[in-house]
């Protein structure tokens, strides 16, 4: 019987923990994307710079989207993205973001 309620706390743990990051991603998101990117038309004063993310998580893989954050001109040489200073923690979160965009 403590195995099976150390297991659901465990299981309980993993849940709370992933909603955090997604919360994380989104507020990332807003705070360094929204500016020139929109979602669901909600964007920033520079949105139509960036353009539209939805259904990013449809047109790209985990690979494609970390080379073009590492260097947009990369992938797409007439990018305007600039090239970013995140930590790969960061990075990582908005990539998993992305991907939830269908």
């Amino acid at each position: 019987m403590r195995t099976v309620s150390l297991v659901l706390m465990l299981v309980g743990l993993i849940v709370v923990t992933s909603s955090a990051r997604a919360e994380d991603a989104k507020a990332l998101y807003d705070k360094k994307c929204q500016v020139c990117h929109s979602l669901k038309g909600a964007g920033g004063k520079m949105a139509d710079k960036g353009g539209p993310l939805d259904g990013v998580g449809t047109k790209r893989d985990a690979a494609w989207l970390q080379a073009y954050f590492a260097d947009p001109k990369s992938k797409i040489p007439d990018a305007k993205m600039p090239k970013m200073k995140l930590s790969q923690a960061e990075w990582d979160a908005l990539i998993a973001y992305m991907l939830t965009l269908k």
